[in-house]
């Protein structure tokens, strides 16, 4: 009697593997797609925010950061105020809109922002010369800001996740949101 019990459990572990597979394959999508709503990238990028950096001369603080999502786009907007300080000058502030591209790095599995561009600037009270100061910090410190931490990490929290981890095949805003399609290799 004693040695049909393994016998037994070898059964029942074999079938739950294979209802497993069956699943696995019986899958009529041989993709995942990870979905982030414009709330959700704002809860993960507001905690960052506010941003103060020294660029030369030029001190900046960026703040109350506003996330949109432009529609067919492979970019995230972010409408943000900016405070500059020029030595000898008052304080002066304003807003200001970035774009950036979402990128997916398989070996951490994480979504990065890079390529930070300032798209809009309206600072008012800044000379031509200083406004091209002004841009050129702020828009690097955006771009080193942005790509420091990740926007969004695959846990492997499912059997999708876990096999999804270096197969990128699209990303793009859909309906409001960020989508990153993963082609299975199943």
């Amino acid at each position: 009697m004693r040695h049909l019990f393994p016998l037994h459990r070898t059964k029942i572990r074999l079938f739950f593997v294979l209802a497993i597979v069956i699943t696995i394959v019986g899958c009529n999508s041989h993709e995942m797609v990870v979905t982030l709503t414009r709330d959700e990238i704002q809860a993960r990028i507001a905690p960052r925010f506010p941003i103060t950096k020294s660029w030369l001369v030029v001190n900046v603080v960026l703040s109350e950061p506003e996330i949109f999502l432009a529609e067919g786009a492979n970019q995230i907007g972010i409408n943000m105020l900016a405070e500059v300080n020029i030595p000898l000058l008052k304080p002066i502030s304003g807003h200001l809109k970035a774009m950036a591209a979402p990128r997916y790095d398989a070996q951490s599995k994480s979504f990065y922002l890079e390529d930070a561009v300032i798209e809009r600037f309206d600072l008012p009270g800044l000379t031509p010369e200083l406004e091209a100061k002004a841009r050129a910090a702020i828009e690097a410190i955006a771009r080193q800001e942005l790509a420091k931490h990740p926007l969004y990490t695959l846990k492997g929290r499912n059997i999708k996740e876990i096999t999804a981890g270096f197969t990128l095949r699209e990303i793009q805003v859909r309906d409001g949101k960020l989508q990153a399609i993963f082609s299975l290799p199943i």
